[in-house]
């Protein structure tokens, strides 16, 4: 899973596929709306991974799916998570989510 953020600027992934393209295209889906754009991409290499370097709109506390693919081929499949957190060590996804019980009954009735 890639982590980024919501800002304009270029942002990149690096990534390992299943074989090399000489014009990749990226196509982006946001998990919760289940909207595809298609993101135009740069290509560089670097040592065994292919970093791709775009634009993306990306909203924060959202997941997305994205495909690379070389021509009709698809050559790679990732998810990413957008965040503006920056102490990513601390982040909590389900914060508020669950409320824990701090009743100290723990007795067993046994019969």
């Amino acid at each position: 899973m890639e982590i980024l953020t919501t800002s304009t600027s270029n942002q990149s992934l690096k990534i390992v596929p299943r074989a090399d393209a000489s014009s990749p295209t990226l196509s982006l889906t946001d998990k919760s709306t289940r909207t595809t754009s298609t993101v135009s991409v740069s290509k560089t290499s670097e040592g065994d991974y292919m970093v791709l370097t775009g634009t993306f709109s990306l909203k924060d506390g959202n997941q997305y799916t994205f495909r690379v693919k070389d021509g009709s081929t698809e050559i790679y499949r990732g998810l990413i998570f957008c965040t503006d957190q920056s102490n990513l060590d601390k982040y909590f996804a389900n914060s508020g989510e669950y409320v824990e019980e701090d009743s100290y009954d723990n007795d067993f009735v046994i019969i």
